[in-house]
């Protein structure tokens, strides 16, 4: 959905954001090593849900009224219900993910992407698929997709700050 949120809003949201949420850099056990994760990360959610990925716990402690209101908004986009958010911040061109599934066990499939900032390329595949798909998720864009699907936010020489929220449905708190 390009212009989910218009030009202005999406400044709004992208410097509320960046200013409101707790980023943290982390890293990973990879091969035996610790590999700091190439972006920094914030969440929120319904509390006491637990986010876990990679070994690595992102436990929530409710939402901000800020972000409970922007919810809301992806939510009747969707018409879907979301219990829990992932931010990603990309700070420039150097920031990226790579190849990943979001399918942790007690999670929906369904994901709702909103990118604020600089436009970055998307890649997806199916598990048939060879060859990948690219899409420009820009500035205000709301992307809904199955989250089963392999994707990846590869590098880009030149990219400025970058921030996506990733709505999510855990299994917890609805029963589900």
């Amino acid at each position: 959905m390009p212009g989910f949120l218009n030009a202005d809003e999406a400044d709004l949201w992208f410097r509320k954001i960046e200013n409101s949420l707790p980023w943290r850099s982390e890293s990973l056990s990879m091969y035996g090593r610790r590999i700091r994760v190439p972006r920094e990360v914030a969440w929120c959610g319904d509390s006491d849900l637990n986010y876990r990925y990679s070994g690595l716990d992102h436990q929530a402690s409710g939402w901000s009224p800020e972000m409970r209101a922007l919810k809301i908004r992806v939510e009747q986009a969707c018409a879907s219900r979301f219990n829990f958010v992932l931010a990603n911040r990309y700070r420039d061109g150097r920031d990226y993910m790579g190849w990943h599934r979001d399918n942790e066990p007690g999670m929906a499939s369904l994901v709702a992407s909103l990118s604020l900032g600089d436009s970055r390329r998307f890649l997806f595949r199916t598990s048939q698929q060879k060859r990948s798909h690219r899409l420009l998720l820009d500035h205000g864009s709301l992307l809904i997709f199955d989250g089963a699907m392999r994707h990846s936010l590869p590098r880009c020489a030149a990219a400025a700050s970058r921030i996506n929220l990733t709505f999510r449905n855990l299994a917890g708190n609805d029963g589900s």
